[in-house]
């Protein structure tokens, strides 16, 4: 046979391979094309799965006994072909991530079936676009929401104040009965349904009814209303009502909306950046799917400064912001406890048209190759948002930006962030800058934006009034605006600053943090 016959078999040969229809793999052998790349003997958390309950194969209908990963995942055959790029075809994070409803169709195709997740459609978490990976950890032999002792330090992520325990006794936590004995995650999870069907197992875990029948310190009248709970349709919040999560943090008024003033903490936020963000801290799937730093985080700056903050540096401090619409214009106002040498307070705004600030707030133009970040390569870079690159930087190669037409387009479509800066000097103001942020940094004229300070008793003060019909970033009834602080203190500049979380604002103050009147 010539070469030139062996290479024309040889050819026919690959076409026929291509063109055949897929091979159906069983379980076992899909699982070993998989663990090709997701080695589960390299510390991968994969090796956790196949000790999980969706790998034992005494059940007939787990994973592993049908399609292995692909049960879950999907054939994903282009993301085999080219893993670094391509994602699977149903993704759980946290490098890509599907949307809310192919995630959660992908477990209810198996869980609807069950008693516990049957609900799950009517239920607020679905409601509130909750993914069930957001609680439940599937690569694990342990999930921990389903342990006694670890659950509460998965719902506590979200609910804040429920982490100092039940009636706010932080020393008792150790004690404390499951969430889940008092709510339902699947469905409604109001107390009441669940101490209903379970005789409010949770308040009976600690409390003694026959007990307190005999103790004298307890009231007649309270052990004529204890007799009531002999009833199958009483439960202990019937009339114990909130008695359980003390609202510590006014976080009713704020879950609310619509206040004018809200007080808290400016904290040191470390080498945090949107790379990090996105990919590898435990939020990052719910920031991709729209929620913001404020709704896991509130409440928790304090805890989480203390984490990052180097020696030698004040993690936080005390602040406030105040929003008001006076004669046409929008003024937000800015308190916090400083020196009279402080020298800046930055103020990050858009009114909606960038997705990432809206949720990120001013991580979104915060990257890990800024400098004096964890990946600074010299290049002296300004901030700037991902949406001004076709291709983040990846091993060997450099970021790719649009073109110039495109990020022009971009500009005109108001897609990028603003950046309100006051110098301050010797305990008043000294000048003030406008800046537009899209693939870069870049100052703007003024138009229109004003900005006062003050000092006086160790707390400066400082208001920035723009036009509502500003021609730059025009606000209209309908939209949710969000800004964040950052404060330069004495001596500090570039990344020695404080933040605030992304802070919301609309007319009617309902589901943002402000209302502007």
């Amino acid at each position: 046979m010539s070469q030139q016959t062996l290479f024309r078999v040889l050819l026919c040969s690959l076409v026929i391979f291509i063109t055949a229809p897929n091979v159906a793999f069983s379980a076992e052998t899909e699982g070993k094309q998989c663990t090709e790349c997701h080695d589960p003997n390299i510390s991968h958390p994969i090796n956790s799965m196949l000790n999980s309950k969706h790998w034992d194969k005494s059940h007939k209908a787990t994973p592993v006994n049908k399609d292995g990963c692909q049960s879950c995942h999907g054939v994903s055959k282009s993301h085999t072909n080219t893993p670094t790029k391509i994602q699977p075809e149903i993704s759980f994070g946290p490098r890509w991530t599907s949307s809310v409803e192919q995630q959660n169709d992908e477990c209810l195709s198996c869980h609807v079936k069950s008693a516990t997740h049957k609900q799950w459609l009517n239920g607020k978490h679905a409601s509130e676009e909750v993914t069930c990976v957001t609680c439940h950890d599937l690569h694990t032999d342990i999930d921990p929401v389903r342990v006694a002792k670890t659950q509460a330090k998965v719902c506590t992520v979200c609910h804040k104040i429920q982490k100092h325990g039940i009636h706010n006794i932080t020393k008792n936590i150790a004690e404390n009965p499951p969430c889940s004995t008092c709510h339902n995650p699947h469905a409604n999870p109001l107390p009441t349904v669940m101490m209903l069907e379970n005789r409010s197992k949770g308040c009976r875990s600690c409390h003694d009814f026959e007990k307190m029948q005999q103790d004298t310190t307890v009231t007649a009248k309270a052990k004529s209303y204890h007799r009531v709970m002999v009833k199958e349709d009483r439960t202990c919040v019937d009339c114990h009502l909130g008695v359980a999560h003390v609202d510590k943090d006014n976080f009713g008024d704020i879950l609310a909306g619509g206040l004018t003033t809200i007080s808290g903490y400016i904290f040191f936020p470390g080498q945090s950046d949107s790379d990090w963000l996105l990919a590898e801290h435990k939020g990052a799937q719910a920031l991709r799917q729209g929620r913001n730093c404020r709704q896991c985080h509130f409440g928790d700056t304090k805890a989480m400064a203390s984490k990052l903050t180097p020696k030698g540096i004040n993690p936080i401090i005390s602040g406030s912001a105040t929003v008001k619409k006076t004669d046409g214009n929008m003024d937000i106002t800015i308190s916090w406890q400083g020196t009279e040498h402080d020298n800046s307070v930055a103020l990050m705004f858009d009114n909606g048209q960038v997705e990432d600030f809206s949720h990120q707030g001013c991580w979104a133009t915060c990257h890990s190759d800024l400098p004096k970040m964890s990946r600074d390569r010299g290049q002296d870079l300004k901030k700037y948002l991902l949406i001004s690159q076709q291709r983040k930087r990846s091993v060997g190669t450099p970021n790719i930006l649009h073109d110039d037409a495109s990020l022009l387009e971009m500009r005109n479509k108001g897609q990028f962030v603003e950046l309100w800066k006051v110098s301050l000097s010797d305990g008043a103001l000294d000048s003030i800058t406008r800046y537009s942020i899209l693939e870069t940094r870049a100052e703007q004229p003024l138009s229109g934006l004003t900005a006062s300070a003050s000092f006086n008793n160790g707390i400066w003060t400082v208001t920035f009034s723009r036009p509502l019909n500003d021609a730059v970033k025009p606000i209209t009834q309908t939209q949710q605006l969000t800004f964040g602080i950052a404060v330069h203190g004495d001596g500090e500049s570039g990344a020695q600053h404080r933040v605030s979380l992304p802070l919301t604002i609309s007319f009617d103050g309902v589901g943002t943090d402000f209302i502007l009147e």
